[in-house]
């Protein structure tokens, strides 16, 4: 008996290390992949055409989130529960892939609508239709599958043969301004390859089937990530709306600026994303309030040192990116959003989400949403939208009020769980 438990013990903590180590790589690709283009992509489009990519990118990436709907999130605690059930775990996926391929269509509609009545998009329509062609990674690619089901390799070993075409292709075609469309194609035709290996793998590899559910079977689904669907959305305004007004109110270049403090703030956010990933089945499952804490600290510790460091090498980096000097104070003051940022999304996920509280995360983004609204109309009004300092302000407190809300709420879900256990 005690040598089953330890043979158990044993397999499950190597499962999660392999996770840990898959999840890592993929993690750290995705970051890498686009800071190797990064400079090379400025210096051959310039800061203003780059910036115009950037912005279609960030308007196309409102229709992925319409695509995902939440699913990412809520799906994979779905199937992590029924693993071993090939005929419920067929019925999820199918029911996944048809509401998604609804939603895609929709949103392809709305969006072409309004790159056609925008002037400028309008002058741009071939570069912002290709972008659109983001959203094929969402339509196709059922990333929950493999995260509920604890094979984080297949996710790994695709995205990163993606990836890696993708910057090869990049330095090999791209080679003057007028190349800027090419930027998007590449990254489309990677997302339908890497959604149709990801298919192949499930229906072929996994042998599960793909079956027409009732719609009544559809309607839970999509109203089970209905809540995180209204997150993120509400979410995106403060998110990505800042590129739309950094454009308008500042200017490309600063649009640049601003997605380079994001990018930042992506990679120093990662290693919290990493372990939140890898421990997410095992919380929800067993509820462990140890681990959760115990992990929070340790993503906060890490944060905090890879923010100081970036910090101290900051003038080199910027250097190595956009090849000029510019004022660092505004990326500085950005660098304080990874510190609020990883902690709130590992509460989020790792606590409220995996409880089952999904409520508390949309009522945590209406409030940051609206002290992120006041802000931008206050400033508007008082004529000082002119400049990227404010925007990046803005962000920044509106992290950190995101996050003083999820640590009450935190709080408050763990008193509640222990009182119901006793």
């Amino acid at each position: 008996m005690i040598i089953e438990k330890v043979k158990k013990l044993i397999n499950n903590n190597l499962i999660l290390f392999q996770n840990l180590t898959y999840i890592s790589l993929l993690e750290i690709f995705i970051v890498v992949s686009p800071l190797i283009t990064y400079p090379y992509l400025i210096k051959t489009l310039g800061l203003e055409l780059y910036g115009l990519v950037i912005t279609a990118q960030v308007i196309a990436s409102y229709a992925i989130i319409v695509v995902n709907f939440g699913f990412r999130s809520i799906t994979a605690k779905d199937i992590s529960i029924h693993r071993d059930n090939i005929n419920k775990l067929s019925e999820i996926i199918s029911s996944i892939l048809i509401i998604r391929f609804i939603l895609w269509l929709f949103c392809f509609v709305i969006y072409f609508i309004i790159i056609s009545i925008i002037p400028l998009y309008n002058m741009h329509l071939l570069l912002f239709l290709l972008s659109f062609g983001i959203t094929f990674n969402d339509l196709l690619f059922p990333q929950f599958f493999f995260q509920g089901i604890e094979k984080m390799k297949f996710i790994t070993f695709i995205n990163i043969g993606i990836s890696s075409i993708f910057i090869i292709l990049i330095f090999l075609f791209i080679k003057d301004p007028k190349d800027y469309y090419l930027v998007p194609l590449f990254k489309s035709i990677g997302f339908i390859i890497g959604g149709i290996i990801s298919l192949y793998i499930i229906f072929f590899k996994e042998k599960l089937y793909f079956k027409i559910p009732k719609f009544d079977t559809l309607k839970i689904y999509f109203k089970d990530a209905s809540s995180i669907f209204a997150t993120q959305i509400i979410s995106s305004i403060k998110d990505k709306f800042s590129y739309i007004l950094v454009g308008t109110f500042v200017g490309m270049n600063d649009v640049v600026i601003y997605d380079l403090g994001a990018k930042f703030t992506t990679l120093l956010t990662k290693p919290g994303a990493i372990l939140s990933r890898v421990l997410f089945p095992k919380i929800a499952k067993e509820r462990n309030f140890k681990l959760f804490k115990k992990s929070s600290l340790i993503i906060l510790g890490l944060t905090i040192l890879a923010v100081i460091i970036l910090n101290i090498f900051l003038p080199y980096v910027v250097n190595l990116f956009l090849n000029k000097k510019i004022d660092l104070l505004p990326l500085r003051i950005f660098l304080f959003s990874p510190v609020f940022l990883s902690l709130s999304s590992f509460i989020a996920t790792n606590n409220i989400i995996a409880l089952g509280y999904n409520k508390y995360i949309l009522y945590s983004i209406i409030v940051t949403t609206i002290i992120y609204a006041f802000f931008i109309f206050f400033m508007y009004s008082i004529n000082m939208l002119h400049s990227i300092f404010v925007f990046i302000i803005i962000t920044v407190i509106s992290y950190l009020s995101e996050l003083v809300y999820r640590l009450y709420v935190s709080n408050k879900i763990i008193k509640n769980e222990k009182v119901r256990h006793l």
